[in-house]
């Protein structure tokens, strides 16, 4: 199955043109593997990719947050229903993310192995997650 090309502007962080181009390389694939297992257009629905340091302080991010450059392995998806964020929760832990944060309107995937695998959390940070698929 050829994959068409990612415009990496989507992961862009928004005071950092051209940063989207950090992003890692595996969590791209297997956002493709999401959007065709799901059929959700899932490059659209970014919200949150790369992160200068400046904007992860600003939007709450945690200092040692996985969507930071140089490290851009983290992003957060939008999830309109509570149905679609469940779905891509459930979709996602079967493609073969091990690290779920799962937000009332976003779900937050990342690959970073520097980190808790298979683990799941809700917001604000601390707080279970609402649905949980490694349990």
């Amino acid at each position: 199955m050829t994959q068409r090309p990612i415009d990496l502007s989507v992961f862009d962080s928004p005071d950092l043109p051209g940063s989207g181009n950090c992003m890692d390389r595996q969590l791209i694939f297997m956002l493709q593997q999401l959007e065709a297992r799901t059929g959700y257009p899932i490059f659209q629905w970014i919200n949150s990719g790369a992160r200068s340091a400046s904007h992860n302080k600003k939007v709450g991010g945690v200092s040692s947050s996985s969507h930071k450059i140089p490290t851009c392995k983290a992003v957060d998806i939008k999830a309109q229903t509570t149905f679609i964020r469940n779905h891509l929760v459930s979709v996602a832990r079967d493609v073969g993310f091990k690290r779920i944060g799962v937000g009332r309107t976003f779900v937050h995937l990342d690959t970073d192995e520097m980190k808790s695998q298979y683990v799941a959390w809700g917001y604000p940070s601390g707080t279970p997650a609402e649905v949980n698929p490694f349990v």
